[in-house]
């Protein structure tokens, strides 16, 4: 199981928001790749990096901030916001990127598609979840189409990695959707990475303890941040 500590970029700063709120914004540090470091000092073999201007506004704004994470650290990054097209994926995978996530062009089939036969593993799509609909563009617009359809086609054109969202659960340390997510790991071949919720180090047993073959791994922000625990001690125990 892998642990993906996040870094949600705004405006160069590092930040969180509630629920996906951008008027809830919370400023933790204003040196991304020193929070990088952090990270990765702490046991990090993975860092989440979103980039929440370009979710938002769909063109990538944190290139730089993104350079530096990836220069200092040598943990592999996984990266998402505002990737649009097949030169952003290019660009972002020259600069160190490991993964990119797709969130709202993933609902673009015939890009999909094509990205997928492009670069096979190196493409994620992020499934932002409120209320069993689809969210995008920085989950400010509706997608058009249910959680059992998403994880229906994304399981026809053969995406290798989702990652899992309920919104209601980000940011406000009240523990994941434990049944729901059950429900995606039933219905999918995809690695599937939780994200949203983590409060307490009881959240990381409790995924330590998930049985489901493709359950890859979760992401962890505000816990983070707020020190609820360190890094460290649930690296320990997921290993």
């Amino acid at each position: 199981m892998n642990l993906y500590p996040a870094i949600d970029l705004y405006q160069g700063k590092v930040v969180r928001l509630t629920k996906g709120d951008y008027n809830a914004c919370i400023v933790y540090s204003d040196d991304p790749a020193a929070m990088a470091k952090t990270w990765e000092q702490e046991g990090a073999g993975w860092i989440h990096v979103v980039d929440l201007e370009g979710a938002k506004t769909g063109a990538l704004t944190s290139v730089e901030s993104l350079a530096a994470i990836c220069k200092a650290v040598r943990a592999k990054i996984q990266f998402g916001g505002g990737v649009r097209n097949i030169q952003d994926i290019e660009k972002v995978l020259a600069l160190g990127v490991s993964r990119v996530v797709l969130g709202t062009k993933a609902l673009d089939k015939l890009f999909l598609e094509e990205v997928l036969l492009k670069f096979k593993e190196k493409i994620a799509v992020g499934l932002d979840v409120r209320q069993d609909r689809v969210k995008t563009a920085g989950w400010l617009r509706d997608g058009d189409i249910t959680l059992p359809e998403a994880l229906k086609l994304f399981d026809q054109l053969g995406v290798s990695t989702l990652i899992y969202t309920d919104i209601e659960k980000d940011g406000v340390l009240q523990g994941p959707n434990w049944e729901k997510l059950s429900m995606v790991l039933a219905h999918t071949h995809a690695r599937v990475i939780l994200s949203g919720g983590i409060s307490q180090i009881s959240d990381i047993e409790r995924c330590r303890a998930i049985k489901a073959p493709n359950f890859e791994g979760v992401i962890i922000g505000k816990a983070l941040y707020d020190k609820r625990f360190q890094l460290s001690d649930a690296v320990r125990v997921a290993a």
